[in-house]
């Protein structure tokens, strides 16, 4: 591989870590003495030729004050503009809970460019609704359609209530984040299939968890509810 290639190849971090060492006006002498990374490893990083080991990566984050996240260029996994993910690819594992097969899991299609959206397929192995065992509601929202094969059964939480709902092929709905639910199949000679696709927005990106564990959980609910004042008098 050429010196180009190689560079051509890392210098996304090395834009970073140049940008970054700008920023506080460091030279390459004061970041090597800082960090012990010696000078011309430093150099061959900025300019691409070497990709950054994660120590490396931890030693600058600390010299320039930042998070680790911030030294790490974008990777689009695309393909020609797209991503393509053939069935015959697809990982497929189960889940059993309370000892009990419940779901059998086929990963879809997902990418890095688009990180809050989330597809599987889910087959729905349990017959009694009485036997499911309920998730906590996850953080992403949800899209679930009814596909081919069986009726699907959906039970959910709602103000200590548990709720029950039949659906057939073609049918879809809405989960809204950290809303408890289980799916079964009502035809036991006949196990439904959902796709289920998980999404969140800018809440669900890094920076907003960072923001909100600085806030802390104990805050956290002042954003959407306080009616104290800042003070008390």
């Amino acid at each position: 591989m050429t010196a180009n290639a190689k560079q051509a190849e890392f210098i996304g971090y090395g834009s970073l870590i140049h940008a970054w060492r700008n920023e506080i006006k460091f030279t390459l002498g004061m970041v090597s003495q800082d960090t012990g990374i010696p000078k011309e490893r430093l150099s061959d990083l900025e300019e691409g030729h070497e990709k950054p080991t994660w120590i490396e990566l931890e030693k600058l984050a600390k010299e320039f004050s930042v998070g680790i996240r911030d030294l790490l260029p974008f990777e689009d996994d695309r393909r020609q503009g797209v991503v393509i993910l053939r069935e015959s690819e697809s990982r497929k594992f189960d889940q059993s809970r309370a000892g009990a097969l419940q779901y059998t899991y086929a990963c879809k299609a997902m990418t890095s460019t688009l990180p809050n959206f989330k597809p599987v397929e889910l087959l729905l192995h349990l017959t009694d609704k009485n036997e499911v065992v309920n998730n906590r509601g996850h953080f992403f929202h949800q899209f679930t359609q009814v596909l081919r094969g069986g009726a699907v059964g959906f039970v959910w939480e709602w103000d200590g209530e548990k709720i029950y709902e039949e659906f057939v092929e073609g049918d879809s709905w809405i989960i809204p984040g950290f809303v408890p639910h289980g799916f079964w199949s009502p035809d036991p000679d006949k196990l439904g299939r959902i796709l289920a696709i998980t999404f969140g927005q800018q809440l669900a990106s890094g920076d907003a968890r960072q923001e909100l564990s600085l806030i802390s959980p104990q805050n956290a609910h002042r954003i959407v509810d306080d009616q104290s004042d800042y003070y008390t008098s």
